[in-house]
């Protein structure tokens, strides 16, 4: 199947999310591509995923019945998330590249990041911040010793005016 006929997965806006109950776009977006998250039968998105897939032509998302463009999930994404560009920029730099991305909240960063497919561990956490942004040493400390702690690799994802993303590994160095 090519992904021109991906387009017919039909997403749902539900709060900072969308989701579909179509048993065909959990197996083609999910278990073939590592997209979202299965809930009780529903594939959910991120608003940063459904952005990238929607921007794709691959998905169609609706409020009701109104179909939304990308620049309407941008909308509502700004409202939720200031940083929603630049987080989108790298979301579509990784995938871009072949590379798994989940979001990692629980690990106090933007994303978690899996080499190809959805091996057992991430192999990085990104943090996403603009190259106009302040940053404190406890900021890049904490994301460190984090990191750390569960095996992964610190990586600062800085977006610069024009856009472009360059990654810096941050690692705590023992003497």
């Amino acid at each position: 199947m090519g992904w021109q006929e991906l387009s017919e997965f039909k997403f749902y806006l539900s709060g900072d999310r969308v989701f579909s109950t179509m048993e065909s776009a959990i197996n083609k977006l999910y278990n073939k591509r590592h997209y979202g998250e299965v809930i009780n039968g529903r594939l959910f998105l991120s608003l940063v995923e459904a952005a990238y897939l929607l921007d794709k032509g691959w998905i169609k998302v609706f409020d009701n019945d109104r179909e939304l463009s990308v620049e309407d999930i941008f909308e509502i994404g700004r409202k939720k998330d200031e940083q929603f560009d630049l987080k989108f920029l790298v979301y579509k730099d990784l995938r871009d590249r072949g590379y798994t991305v989940k979001t990692a909240l629980k690990y106090g960063s933007h994303f978690r990041v899996y080499r190809k497919g959805m091996e057992e561990h991430a192999d990085w956490l990104i943090w996403v911040v603009s190259e106009s942004q302040k940053l404190y040493p406890n900021d890049l400390t904490a994301r460190v010793r984090v990191a750390h702690g569960v095996r992964k690799k610190m990586v600062l994802a800085v977006v610069d005016d024009d856009n472009d993303v360059v990654y810096y590994k941050v690692e705590r160095i023992k003497f």
